[in-house]
């Protein structure tokens, strides 16, 4: 069968857990011996597309043996992040669709790349949904009405009216439902966690879900098997994308606060310049960071073996970060946020700590345990080795195929 992979950016322009998902089942099916393609948005100088039709640059090439289609329009409506539909992009997807004529769709992520879906369904086409975070009731994406909180979900429009006022609140119920519309005609819909899953239900509660967890490519992992004992010293790290959100900033502000000296903090990963600038002050005249910049899923075994304890400060519900599942794979406990599917995913002593949401003081009480006492780390490895089961992206992609088939009226 023919498989489009509709994602709202793609490798090698952006490389965070999103893109690999939709790279990793791309891969895979096309594996199984199937034909497939990647059609992104993606924001390159001008000067990069070969070709315009319909007001959209676009051009086509391989990533890892994947065939793609990066498409810009030639200056971005201001909008281009918010909506659900924009008639400025139908003719292009429609004439895309046509050429392409694929068998189904596996929308990873629709924002920019939405009016595929449309065509999609007026053409007939059978397409599948995974949830990769709030976008579909969130233009914000987060679920963060400021820097500042959280909300549990629109209510209907209603949650928008009250903490997003610069959202004109029948906008929001229109873009309500168009986002149910979406979805109710999904052939499949797949959250990677029970929680992401729930806070949709809550929304759309006629949706019938599927859950699949993210799976992790296991060859680029090594076992970080150090033990300790008092007084050795320990490596703290941040792996991910340097953006307000994920709270980079309440670890620099927490690591800081410690006085410890035989103590280092190393962060990998990379954001826009101002951002990274101001958090960069924060630790300026400390010596015990460092910050290594971008880095690639291939370099994470040698990250992970690199570090002692992995933190996951966000200041928003993550659903299934990927990010976490690899360090446990790894074998390195993980510090996270008291929020969404950490609550589940990281229990207090077994395979880590949790800490209030964006709460540096906590942080740096939990980062100071393990501090004053290395040899807690043995246990919590020993659990993580023993106790903690991740699946593959093998065993992922065998349930997304099994997806594909049924929508195909194989099986």
């Amino acid at each position: 069968m023919k498989i489009i992979y509709l994602i709202h950016q793609f490798f090698p322009e952006f490389q965070t857990g999103t893109e690999r998902f939709a790279l990793n089942n791309a891969l895979m099916a096309q594996k199984f011996g199937n034909k497939v393609k990647v059609i992104t948005y993606s924001f390159y100088e001008n000067s990069f597309y070969e070709y315009e039709t319909h007001g959209i640059l676009y051009k086509e090439f391989f990533f890892r043996g994947i065939p793609v289609i990066a498409f810009k329009y030639r200056k971005n409506p201001p909008n281009i992040n918010l909506v659900l539909h924009n008639n400025l992009l139908y003719g292009f997807a429609q004439t895309v669709m046509k050429i392409e004529s694929p068998d189904l769709i596996h929308v990873g992520h629709s924002m920019r790349v939405h009016e595929f879906v449309w065509v999609a369904k007026e053409m007939g086409i059978p397409y599948a949904i995974t949830l990769t975070d709030y976008f579909l009731l969130c233009p914000k994406v987060n679920l963060t009405p400021d820097k500042f909180s959280l909300c549990s979900g629109p209510k209907h429009g209603e949650a928008c009216a009250n903490l997003c006022k610069e959202f004109f609140h029948p906008y929001i119920v229109n873009r309500l439902s168009e986002a149910e519309d979406l979805l109710a005609n999904a052939s499949k819909i797949i959250s990677p966690s029970r929680f992401l899953a729930n806070i949709f239900k809550q929304e759309f509660n006629q949706l019938n879900l599927d859950i699949i967890h993210h799976g992790i490519q296991y060859k680029y992992i090594k076992q970080n098997d150090r033990l300790y004992c008092r007084d050795d010293q320990l490596i703290f790290g941040y792996a991910g994308s340097l953006i307000y959100h994920k709270g980079v900033q309440i670890l620099l502000r927490a690591f800081i606060k410690i006085k410890d000296k035989n103590v280092k903090l190393r962060i990998y990963g990379y954001g826009k310049a101002d951002f990274v600038k101001n958090i960069e002050k924060i630790v300026e005249n400390d010596t015990r960071v460092t910050f290594y910049g971008k880095y690639s899923a291939e370099q994470l075994g040698d990250i992970f073996e690199s570090i002692d304890v992995l933190v996951i400060p966000s200041i928003c519900y993550e659903n299934y970060p990927m990010v976490l599942q690899e360090a446990l794979v790894s074998n390195i406990p993980v510090i996270g946020t008291r929020l969404g599917v950490f609550v589940k995913k990281i229990k207090d002593g077994f395979n880590g700590f949790t800490f209030l949401p964006g709460n540096s003081d906590d942080l740096q009480k939990k980062m100071e345990q393990i501090i004053n006492a290395p040899s807690l780390l043995n246990k919590m490895k020993e659990n993580i080795k023993t106790k903690i089961i991740v699946p593959t992206i093998e065993q992922e992609a065998y349930e997304y195929f099994e997806i594909y088939n049924k929508m195909m009226g194989f099986s």
